[in-house]
């Protein structure tokens, strides 16, 4: 190779250099706000170097707890949550017959989850978790295990309320379900097949769902204004906690929608409020109170020779039970409910859903169409006599 080609690549080396290291300098001194000057003249730069090497780990530790905080809410609630949750095992006998040795009996367990709602022992859970059971088990996070008894039960609602003999329990806290949209966070924490304080999470999927479901004794109930979920939810997390983001518990886990028996992505929760303030009716009575109207009733669609023109949906009145306080303010069989207190009534449900939203006591407007006129009404709400525990009777539904 010739003198004036190693020249030539020597030339363009050098120029590369050069380039390199004002692209450099220029990135370093944007990055750290000094000039030229102030990295090589005045001798900051190796002390410039110096500062961003040790500043690489903090630098990857920021970035390292931003991408944990994806996950961090559903944690927190958990760490939050669970030791105000407590596993529920139960026995019971069952009684059964055979054929050749007669009738016999066999002890049956179940599992289910609670959540403490007062320090002094007050446990509230699903009625179905409990009903029948001649011994209750209350597991507490940790393992510690105390008897555990009934104060109330609540079939309608599918609530009940358990209380073990201990003082400074870690209580939950009580959310505002009222408050509650449609998209947040939503986590559940159980026992779902006796894994305990399983976590799942989700969103709330929409609320005031009412919902139709049996139970062990065949009884068919409506269960209205429920939140809906798709945190899982699986046999066992029933009577346990829906919680939000803050912690806090907004509802109680009752349902599932499933055609195998297990989590298809539709649960539902009982919002807290009305939780609390059935608890509240069995901690003092040992009952719940349910407002009470007095009707057998259907969806008035289901009878379009009966509507009056222009109408077209509504709940009609299928008996008036004697003496209630439907009976009372006139209403008669064939009425067609088409509204309670402004709020449109389009099915048996609807008048249902609103009815249970009432207290005993309470006065409500019934605009309704006998025949072809329109009238209103003003009926005073009792409280529900337990022999009208009926709720749904094939497709005529008791107003409780």
């Amino acid at each position: 190779m010739d003198t004036k080609r190693v020249l030539q690549w020597l030339s363009v080396l050098i120029l590369g250099v050069v380039i390199g290291a004002v692209i450099a300098t220029a990135a370093l001194s944007s990055a750290t706000g000094l000039s030229f000057n102030e990295l090589f003249i005045q001798g900051k730069l190796k002390e410039t170097l110096s500062s961003l090497k040790e500043d690489k780990g903090s630098i990857t530790k920021n970035v390292k707890i931003e991408s944990d905080d994806i996950y961090t809410p559903v944690a927190a609630v958990a760490e939050k949550v669970q030791k105000s949750v407590v596993n529920i095992r139960t026995e019971k006998l069952e009684q059964y017959y055979d054929f050749f040795y007669g009738p016999f009996s066999e002890k049956v367990t179940g599992i289910g989850t609670g959540i403490i709602i007062r320090k002094d022992g007050y446990i509230v859970t699903n009625n179905h978790v409990i009903s029948g059971a001649s011994n209750i088990t209350v597991i507490f996070h940790g393992g510690k295990e105390m008897q555990g008894r009934v104060v109330g039960v609540d079939p309608e609602s599918d609530l009940a309320v358990v209380k073990v003999e201990a003082k400074n329990l870690p209580s939950a806290d009580i959310g505002d379900s009222s408050k509650i949209k449609v998209g947040e966070l939503a986590v559940a924490i159980g026992n779902p097949f006796g894994l305990s304080y399983t976590v799942s999470a989700g969103v709330i999927s929409a609320l005031h769902r009412n919902i139709q479901a049996t139970d062990d004794s065949g009884q068919t109930y409506l269960y209205t204004n429920l939140i809906q979920t798709d945190a899982a939810i699986n046999p066992g997390n029933s009577g346990g906690p829906l919680c939000n983001a803050k912690g806090e518990v907004i509802g109680i886990n009752t349902l599932i929608y499933s055609r195998s028996g297990g989590y298809q992505g539709i649960g539902f929760a009982i919002p807290i409020n009305d939780a609390m303030r059935i608890a509240e009716d069995l901690i003092k009575k040992g009952k719940a109170s349910h407002a009470f109207i007095g009707i057998y009733g259907d969806d008035a669609s289901k009878y379009p020779e009966k509507l009056p023109r222009g109408v077209k949906e509504g709940a009609i009145v299928v008996q008036v039970i004697p003496g209630s306080p439907a009976e009372k303010a006139g209403l008669q069989r064939g009425d067609i409910i088409v509204q309670l207190d402004g709020t449109p009534i389009r099915s048996m449900e609807d008048l249902v859903s609103q009815v249970r939203t009432r207290e005993p006591g309470d006065k409500v407007k019934i605009v309704y169409y006998r025949n072809d006129e329109k009238r209103e009404v003003e009926v005073v709400l009792e409280e529900k006599p337990v022999k009208t525990g009926l709720i749904f009777n094939g497709s005529e539904v008791i107003v409780g």
